[in-house]
């Protein structure tokens, strides 16, 4: 019986390590579940040990201390049904994955049938549900691949000349160019110039003929698609609206087939993942990625937006894509120019634990001044080169864009 082989063979960690991403208590009967959470339990605290049949019985005793003597039998009875010296081979382990392959191919039926009879509205689960049983990242192959280039071509992978140039100078001089798979956090306090810094780098990406992809759940996208218009001009809105017939030419062949902005208020990360994989951008902007929607139960908000930021990060590393996530800076931060990750709001080190580089935005100086237009740019993370820092620029809001003295 698939149940019994399936629990015979977790007994031994080294297995259960290598089928666990297929295995879940969903998978078995409610009995056999409680086995396999007994598993689950005695492995995640005790790594790299072989279970016995009397240590899962009385782990099984521990935890249920007050369940009926009938109910307690009967888990003993299936306890007993399995083998210790069960060994794993690529029959097994492939009959495994095919079990998982068709416990999720019901779960998928079922979710549709709901969907299509009302029951459900939940189209982005069913993605979710489509995508993990799809071959590519699953069944039919490793999720892992070895590094195989030889010395020069490391080197020159892992140099700094990278695909995606800074557009502010004072950073292109300290932090190398960034490269597809990175994942960029970006975070400030309202209104320090977040979205025009953001806006700013979007317009030069656009610039170097890069496709990039904007999700806007903070501010109008129509507002933001602007904001990154002027600031390809450098121009304000008056002067583009004054002349307008002298920038529609360069619009049509130079930023529209190269620039995508959604309004996107409520939209799943599952939904962005579904974007990246089928469009293939090459730069993603997404402004707030807190307020992006992830499935599942968390007891704190810092735990949702973990998972928020892996799952983004996955996206970078997966659809081969430099990703930029915007956030707020907490009240920490306010009135100061020196802003560090430590300041990322709502974030147990778990929001900056996913990025490769973390640029904060702080005022120019430690103070509430709103007219100031300097900025001091920290960068308070950085695995590309290892720079950390601070330098001033100054922020144009009108035309959308930063200068420092090398921009000049």
């Amino acid at each position: 019986m698939i149940h019994t082989e399936i629990l015979s063979i977790c007994l031994n960690y080294e297995h259960y390590a290598k089928v666990r991403r297929f295995v879940d208590k969903d998978m078995f009967n409610k009995d056999y579940g409680i086995v396999y959470t007994l598993i689950e339990k005695i492995h995640d605290k005790y790594p790299e040990k072989i279970l016995t049949l009397r240590e899962l019985k009385v782990m099984y005793t521990d935890v249920y201390p007050a369940v009926p003597k009938s109910t307690r039998q009967n888990i003993v009875d299936k306890i007993d049904e399995l083998d210790e010296n069960s060994s794993i081979s690529e029959l097994n382990f492939d009959a495994i994955k095919h079990f998982w392959a068709r416990q999720q191919a019901r779960d998928i039926g079922e979710k549709a049938v709901d969907i299509y009879t009302g029951a459900d509205n939940d189209i982005s689960g069913l993605r979710r549900l489509i995508e993990m049983l799809d071959e590519e990242n699953m069944v039919g192959s490793e999720t892992f691949h070895e590094v195989k280039e030889d010395i020069e071509e490391l080197f020159t992978l892992n140099g700094t000349h990278g695909e995606f140039k800074h557009r502010l100078l004072t950073i292109a001089d300290n932090v190398p160019a960034l490269d597809r798979g990175q994942f960029v956090i970006l975070f400030a306090r309202p209104e320090i110039g977040k979205t025009t810094f953001s806006s700013f780098n979007a317009s030069g990406y656009v610039k170097q003929g890069k496709k990039v992809t904007y999700w806007a759940n903070e501010e109008p996208a129509v507002r933001i698609k602007l904001r990154i218009i002027q600031s390809y001009f450098n121009q304000t809105k008056e002067e583009i609206t004054e002349n307008i017939e002298n920038y529609k030419e360069e619009y049509l062949t130079n930023i529209k087939p190269y620039l995508t902005v959604f309004d996107s208020v409520g939209t799943h990360i599952d939904e962005i993942n579904e974007y990246a994989r089928i469009y293939k951008p090459d730069v993603m902007f997404i402004d707030q990625l807190d307020k992006v929607q992830v499935s599942g139960t968390y007891n704190r908000t810092d735990e949702k937006l973990k998972e928020v930021y892996v799952r983004a990060r996955e996206i970078a590393k997966r659809h081969e894509c430099l990703l930029w996530a915007v956030s707020q800076a907490s009240y920490e931060a306010e009135g100061k120019s020196i802003v560090d990750y430590s300041m990322l709001d709502n974030s147990r080190t778990g929001k900056a634990g996913e990025a490769d580089l973390i640029i904060g935005i702080g005022r120019g100086a430690d103070n509430h001044d709103l007219s100031d237009p300097y900025r001091c740019i920290t960068i308070s993370k950085n695995k590309l080169n290892g720079w950390h820092g601070s330098r001033h620029a100054t922020i144009s809001i009108r035309r959308g864009v930063f200068e420092s003295d090398n921009d000049r």
